[in-house]
């Protein structure tokens, strides 16, 4: 082989690895995300996780909600979506499970991954409103919630007692 042929199959060659590498983000880039703030429901009743599922569903099908949401995070603009159809397509790329395997109810949102960011910002004002809501609908979830946080002060008391007591 002689160095014009070496050079021209090198410079195809590497044509064709930076159109590939060039192709290949962009492909990545509009691949499916799935982004979700999983509340943990450890030792309940299964009853009773999916009535709060249903409540969640319910919650998070109102219109006005939603659109308050799609107007406080700029849902149209962040996602490239018409503002009119904003809240229907809010609508439809929100996700509640109840997944018995590992004991949490999820709330997520479904998008794309070059938009991961804010659909994390998104998911963060979606739980928080699900749940100023669901307490109205469903007084059993404030009773959990009160018993998570008293949970959580207990660990932090025992930790600060841990911290403060001398090793021997």
């Amino acid at each position: 082989m002689n160095k014009k042929t070496f050079l021209v199959t090198a410079i195809i060659g590497f044509l064709f690895v930076g159109g590939v590498g060039f192709g290949y983000y962009p492909l990545k880039m509009n691949a499916n995300s799935f982004k979700a703030i999983a509340i943990p429901v450890n030792g309940l009743p299964t009853e009773l996780c999916e009535g709060w599922e249903a409540a969640f569903q319910e919650v998070l099908s109102d219109e006005a909600i939603l659109q308050d949401i799609a107007d406080e995070t700029e849902y149209a603009e962040k996602l490239g979506v018409p503002p009119e159809e904003a809240v229907s397509h809010l609508k439809k790329a929100i996700e509640v499970e109840f997944v018995k395997r590992k004991n949490w109810i999820q709330i997520g949102l479904w998008g794309k991954k070059r938009q991961n960011e804010e659909l994390e910002k998104i998911v963060e004002l979606l739980h928080e409103t699900a749940v100023e809501n669901i307490v109205k609908i469903e007084p059993s979830f404030q009773q959990y919630l009160d018993a998570i946080k008293k949970q959580q002060a207990a660990a932090k008391s025992r930790q600060k007692k841990m911290r403060a007591s001398p090793i021997i």
